[in-house]
């Protein structure tokens, strides 16, 4: 009788043990999935929110080359251009996809960023400033702007070459 309680015994702990080792396994690669599948997940929100960046800031670097080659108004009233509205609103969708981006973290990208936006929206103002200077003057934006004061192509690609780079990175370490 002692050996059937005693396999019996053996048999139940036997199962137990395997059943909580079967459930701890279980549990371990449930959260090293979950864990796997958070990190793609904020790999995926970060590319999608660095590339919408990007994409606002090749709009507003179109609108402000649209602003360059405006002729100064004819007089003080002539203020409700469309180019003028064109590259507002797209500086509002960089302001936005700047928001965005830095939600979505780390924090090693938000001078790279900000730069994009902050540069896009001096250039709207200095274009501003350059038309409301030369009020009756026929010749372009382009043509009229201060020394330092023009569109600057090198440097515009150089900045979002610096953001591209760190966006790179940020997905990279998408655990960040």
């Amino acid at each position: 009788m002692q050996d059937t309680i005693a396999v019996a015994l053996i048999t139940a702990l036997s199962t137990l043990s395997a059943a909580g080792l079967a459930g701890w396994i279980t549990l371990r690669l449930q959260r090293q999935q979950t864990a796997a599948e958070r990190t793609r997940a904020r790999e995926e929100s970060r590319r999608t929110a660095y590339a919408d960046l990007l994409a606002a800031s090749t709009d507003a670097w179109h609108a402000i080359d649209a602003m360059w080659r405006l002729v100064p108004p004819r007089d003080t009233n002539d203020t409700e251009r469309p180019e003028i509205q064109a590259a507002l609103s797209a500086l509002k969708q960089l302001d936005h996809a700047l928001h965005v981006a830095g939600l979505h973290g780390p924090s090693s990208i938000d001078d790279a960023a900000a730069e994009l936006y902050f540069d896009a929206w001096a250039e709207f103002e200095a274009i501003m400033h350059v038309l409301r200077d030369n009020i009756g003057d026929s010749r372009i934006a382009a043509q009229l702007h201060a020394p330092g004061q023009g569109p600057d192509h090198d440097t515009r690609l150089l900045k979002r070459a610096a953001f591209t780079g760190k966006a790179r990175k940020a997905i990279k370490n998408a655990d960040d």
